[in-house]
Formats: structure tokens, sequence, C-alpha cells
């Protein structure tokens, strides 16, 4: 029936990995040869990092404006501080235009000289792929996942029917067009939704709804903003967050964190507001249950092609099974915030984070023109 659409939660085909083959793949990726060897490589060609013009992107009209400005410019002083030429471009609201003094000029024409490009660009406008590819035209070399990955991961829709696909076990979910007639779709049995614009970030108009009449009108009322809507079934349990980071021939695993948010779940407020979560990493899980869950992580990161870094998301229910909920290419990057946090963990301060991003995103320019010429 149009409008409406259900998906298993964990099949899995025949002929794919086994729980015990990805936890012993992830094992390998856990040792810490990779990520000494992406050390090494950055520490021989720290030279040639710091001669380039680095400009890092911050700002837009997406609903993530304030963090992405904070994201900036917390990544402009720790580039400054290890002596880098580093410039901040701030985009207006727009998402074109520079903020004054630099109004009516375009990022575009600023962006033609830079050597390394650096984007802090939350939300949707500057993670769906469209800032990428201009990127791409401009030619230079930028952190940050390329098109087709973030393309692949802003929609939470294609998210979930790529995980789905690879056997990697994630909520079962349905979708709400606007207009379809829906309630009694989703089973009795599933008691609480979560209801999920397909293309926001940062949690932004996530809901827990009932499944009841209270509920669907809900459900109708967000409909009207954001349409498809994505209700997904909650899976009560601990929220944990997986950053991989490195080329995607020799991803870095690295350190689980455990968030626990004094909200109902973990939201824009939680996210953001001191005081609101309190994070563990690395998480207090089982070695097992870990492997399990990077070997899983690193599958979506090569199959995404999320290149440099990225971010999965999951719940650990009662049982401690992992259940996979999106992947955030360009997550919130203070120090503070949750992938340095695990870097850090891994014996990676910010600032050599950042130098790690920049060789693996020179490394991927000077492969594409190898091949090119």
């Amino acid at each position: 029936m149009a409008g409406t659409e259900s998906r298993p939660t964990d099949a899995r085909p025949t002929d794919s990995f086994t729980s015990d083959a990805i936890i012993c793949a992830a094992q390998a990726w856990r040792v810490d040869l990779p990520l000494q060897e992406l050390k090494s490589r950055m520490q021989r060609r720290r030279g040639e990092l710091q001669s380039l013009d680095v400009v890092v992107l911050a700002g837009g009209g997406s609903s993530e404006r304030e963090v992405s400005l904070a994201s900036g410019n917390a990544v402009l002083a720790a580039l400054d501080d290890a002596g880098y030429r580093v410039e901040l471009l701030q985009l207006s609201p727009d998402g074109i235009t520079l903020e004054s003094p630099l109004a009516g000029s375009t990022a575009l024409a600023r962006l033609r000289e830079a050597g390394m490009i650096l984007s802090t660009m939350h939300g949707s406008l500057g993670e769906n792929g469209a800032w990428q590819g201009m990127l791409e035209l401009l030619g230079a070399p930028y952190v940050s996942a390329g098109v087709k990955g973030s393309v692949l991961a802003m929609d939470k829709l294609v998210s979930k029917r790529l995980f789905t696909q690879l056997g990697i076990p994630t909520p079962e979910y349905w979708v709400k067009r606007r207009g379809a007639r829906f309630q009694g779709k989703v089973p009795a049995e599933v008691t609480e939704l979560v209801a999920k614009p397909v293309d926001q970030g940062s949690s932004v108009g996530i809901e827990l709804i009932a499944n009841d009449d209270d509920g669907w009108r809900r459900i109708e009322e967000i409909n009207q903003q954001y349409d498809p809507l994505l209700l997904e079934r909650l899976i009560n349990g601990v929220e944990v967050t997986a950053g991989v980071i490195g080329p995607l021939d020799a991803p870095v695993a690295l350190p689980l964190v455990q968030i626990e948010p004094r909200r109902a779940f973990y939201d824009y407020t939680s996210k953001y507001t001191p005081g609101e979560s309190e994070y563990l990493c690395p998480a207090p899980v089982d070695e097992q249950t870990v492997a399990l869950i990077q070997g899983y992580a690193v599958e979506v990161y090569r199959e995404f092609e999320l290149a440099p870094f990225a971010r999965i998301d999951l719940i650990l229910d009662a049982d401690g099974k992992p259940w996979f909920l999106e992947a955030n290419t360009l997550p919130g990057f203070t120090p503070i915030s949750l992938l340095p946090m695990a870097a850090k963990a891994a014996g990676v301060e910010f600032g050599e984070l950042l130098e790690m991003l920049m060789l693996c995103a020179l490394e991927r320019w000077e492969e594409k023109n190898e091949k090119q010429e």
C-alpha cells in the first residue's frame, strides 16, 4: 500500500558474515598497528600539511548552525595552536555568502585558493552531499566524507535499508508519508515508536510516540512538517556510539562511548546542554560485544564510504544486543565532543586527530589525481 513500508529487524543472508567472523575481524582492526601507521604517516608529512593554507567552514542555515560554529571555532583554535595557517569562513544563514566583514563575498570565491578545506557544516545543508559536491568541483582536498557517503548517511531511510541489506541489526521501521492512512499498520505489540525526520541531524525533530490514538494524532502533526517520516520501534537500552577514522583500506575503530542522558532519550537538549548527559569512555561493555560493535561499525564505514571519519550510533538492549540507528559523517567537533573523546581514549589528542584527518583527505585527493592522470 502506498505510504507504508516495513522492514525486518535483523534478517541476515546465509552467505553473510557470521558474528564470529565479525568479532575476529574487529579484533584485527582494534590492534594498535593501523593507528600507529596513521600517526607515523602524519608525522612524516606534517611539514607538508603545515605548508597548506587551511580553511575551516562553519555556520550556514541548518538547524545546527550554532553547533557548527562551536565546532569551527574549536578546530580553528586547535590548528592555530599547532602552527597552521588557518582561516575560519563563517557562512551566513543563506548557506553560501560569508558573514561580515566579508558580507556579499561568496564562500566559493574564497575556497578556490585553499590548500585544505575542513568542513564543520553540521546539519542537512552541510552533510547531505551538496557542499561535498561543490568541494569536489573546486578540486582541493577536504575533510569530510565524499558525496556518496554523505548522501547515504544523511538519509536515515536509505541508511536503514542498507543496514538491512548488510545484515546489520537495526530496529524495525515504517515510513509514514503525508496524507497516507497509516494507523493500525504498526503491530499493537509495538507500544512505543520513535518518530524521526529522514534528513535532520543532532536529533532535530525526533520524538517518542505511543502507538495509540493520541500518539497517531501527534504523528500526523509531525508529518505535516517532515515528509516522509520514519517511524522506528523503540529499543530500550543503553546508547552507545562507535567512532571510526582513517582510510577505507585501513580503518581505525576507536573506543566506544556510552551515553547516559538525564532525559527520556538523547535529544538535542541532552547533546548540547552542559550537565544533561554523562559519558563513559571507554564504555563499560564486555570485550566480545565491543568487538562485535566495532566490526559492524567498520563494515558500515567501508560500505557507505565514510572516510576520513564517522560516528555510528546504536542502542544496546537489555540482552546486550546492538541495534544500529544511523551514521554521522560530520558529528560535533570540539574537544569535548564524542568522536574526539573516543580518540583521546585511544591516545590521540584533539590537534593530532585533526592532522590525521587532514592527512587522510590529502591522500584521498592524491590518489584521485593519480587515477585521472
